[in-house]
This record gives C-alpha cells, sequence and structure tokens, in this order.
C-alpha cells in the first residue's frame, strides 16, 4: 500500500467541511470517489448548511450532496454538547484566531467523533496544527490522489478530476502534491489553473521543479 492510500484505509470516518463538497462536486465524479473510499463519508449540519446557502446564486453543490446523502454515500451528522464547545472556542474570538462556521463544525466534529477533518483552507489547517495536533487533517488533494481512488478512476480520469476541481472550484493544492499534481495535469492544464502557485503554473520553472 502506497504512503498516500495508507491515511485512507486507515480513517474510521471522513468528515468534510463546506469548501470539499464543492471541489469534489466540481470534480464531476463525485459518486466514483466516495464509493471508492474504504471510509464512510459525512457533512455537518452547519457545513450543509453553508452549501444549502449556495442555492440562491445557482450554485448545484447542495443538490449534488443532497443526491449523494439520498444515495447513502454521505450523512449528514449534528454536533453534541462537548463538540459545541469546541465549535464555540472557534467563532467566537479575533478574525485572525477563528474560522467560518462550517469549518468550526468539521474540526468540533471531527474532534469529538475520533474522524478525519477534510479541509482544504489553509488558515483552519495551520489552526488545527497548532491546537489540535492529534487531529487528522487531510485534503481534497489528498483523498483524490489516495491509492483506493486512484485505482477505481485511473490516472486518467484521476487527472481530469483534479483540473475540474483547480479550474472550476479553484482547490487549494498543498505543497506536497504539486508536483504529482503538476505531473498528471500537463504543462498544457496546468497553466490554466489558477488556485495553483504560479510558479508550477508556468511550463518551465514547473518541469525544472518536478525534475
Amino acid at each position: 500500500m502506497s504512503p498516500l492510500g495508507s491515511w485512507l484505509d486507515d480513517a474510521a470516518s471522513l468528515v468534510g467541511d463546506a469548501s470539499i463538497w464543492v471541489n469534489l462536486v466540481a470534480t464531476g465524479r463525485a459518486e466514483k470517489i466516495l464509493r471508492a473510499s474504504p471510509a464512510p463519508h459525512l457533512i455537518t449540519a452547519t457545513a450543509r448548511g453553508e452549501l444549502d446557502a449556495g442555492r440562491a446564486k445557482g450554485r448545484r453543490t447542495a443538490s449534488v450532496v443532497a443526491e449523494l446523502i439520498e444515495m447513502g454515500l454521505v450523512n449528514e451528522v449534528a454536533l453534541g454538547p462537548a463538540e459545541e464547545e469546541v465549535f464555540l472556542s472557534l467563532v467566537a474570538g479575533p478574525v485572525s484566531q477563528t474560522l467560518d462556521d462550517g469549518e468550526a463544525a468539521t474540526i468540533a466534529f471531527a474532534m469529538g467523533s475520533h474522524s478525519v477533518a477534510l479541509i482544504d483552507e489553509r488558515k483552519a489547517t495551520n489552526l488545527c496544527e497548532l491546537s489540535y495536533p492529534t487531529l487528522k487533517v487531510m485534503s481534497t488533494a489528498d483523498l483524490l490522489l489516495s491509492a483506493p481512488v486512484r485505482m477505481a478512476l485511473g490516472e486518467d480520469e484521476v487527472a481530469d478530476a483534479l483540473f475540474n476541481a483547480l479550474s472550476l472550484a479553484r482547490m487549494r493544492v498543498p505543497d506536497q502534491h504539486l508536483p504529482e499534481v503538476s505531473r498528471l495535469l500537463g504543462p498544457e492544464r496546468r497553466e490554466i489553473c489558477l488556485s495553483l502557485p504560479a510558479n508550477w503554473r508556468r511550463p518551465s520553472g514547473s518541469e525544472t521543479m518536478i525534475g
């Protein structure tokens, strides 16, 4: 088993914040990805509420997530009393030290349930490293590059999923995955993925960094 796959095989469950679901829906392969995952996927009621708020703006993520819940591929969960305390500690205080409600609820539930938190936002992941070092936090890119997903989709389809999430949802890619994501995309597609760092979008710079 590759290192990229082992974390997913060992996860009791995965709870994703709103941005994770936006990215997964943007891939166009959310159902396939969830079916490939050996761990159950969860969404907090708070994060789902954030997605529902996007319906008025014509965003379709909430509708797709609702379909995935109907299929039994995602379960909606609510915070318990102890998790509510963690949630409140993450949303109250100076802006520099607090998170939005969906991210806070995701972290709080993951802490209480020993789930893996799926979060892409840098501020939230940095806060977890400092305040909750025992919490396992992974990203959309971690999921897409995991061994079970790669085996189920194949390299070409994983590359398409990455491109869609990057170009349609502006997915953030953690630094450690930039070489592999760049390789899978190829020079033409990564050049138009504006959420990638500029030096990874430029064909010459990216090829130099990969080599």
